[in-house]
């Protein structure tokens, strides 16, 4: 919690960096695209005589929207949203052997502050943290068989930087990269497990500037 405060604090510092008075020339942006980033979980695990959940992870694709409010010419409000979703599949070696299905499907929202800047015409880039959300399942077929798991959670701050290259005055192309670490939360039949995951994400798409 006490990362998630200094988080905060910077947003709001970041805010307030800005001359209000440049408010006229500030603009909107709204990018929708494909990402990529990291679905935690877990998986039941015997040790000794006791059941416990060990964390996993999974490369995961998404759908996001994000939104961009300029509060002036150098600082930008950011919310975002995104549906993940996994697959993997296992075939045995011998033809009898079960074929095994695993999925996955999340939702990620995350609200953050920009620091904005113009290199040129065409290039504007952007750079600053957020807060973030994160929460999924995973579905495990074996043969005719099919377990879904309980909701793993995710709390996180994040940083990334990325960039808008214009294609026309209202169109541009978006594309940015980010880390983030925090706490994370899983819990079934009474086993309990926390952890601090740590991952890279990306993502690009079509941004609209009104």
């Amino acid at each position: 919690m006490k990362r998630i405060g200094i988080v905060v604090a910077g947003l709001g510092l970041m805010v307030a960096a800005g001359n209000a008075s440049a408010a006229e020339g500030a603009s909107s942006r709204l990018s929708i695209g494909l990402g990529q980033g990291v679905a935690d979980g877990y998986a039941a695990e015997v040790v000794g005589t006791g059941n416990y959940l060990a964390p996993t992870t999974t490369p995961e694709t998404n759908v996001g929207v994000e939104y961009w409010y300029s509060v002036n010419e150098g600082v930008a409000i950011a919310l975002s949203g995104a549906y993940g979703f996994s697959s993997m599949k296992w075939q045995g070696e011998a033809s009898g052997d079960p074929e095994i299905k695993a999925t996955g499907t999340s939702f990620k929202v995350r609200v953050g502050a920009d620091r904005v800047g113009a290199i040129g015409d065409r290039l504007v880039f952007f750079m600053g943290p957020g807060i973030e959300y994160w929460s999924g399942k995973q579905k495990l077929k074996v043969g005719s068989t099919e377990t879904e798991s309980e909701s793993t959670n995710r709390f996180g701050v994040s940083g990334r930087v990325g960039g808008f290259m214009m294609l026309a005055e209202k169109m541009g192309i978006m594309g940015q990269v980010g880390h983030t670490f925090g706490l994370a939360k899983a819990d079934a039949n009474g086993a309990e497990t926390t952890w601090m995951p740590s991952s890279f994400n990306a993502s690009w798409g079509l941004t609209f500037v009104f």
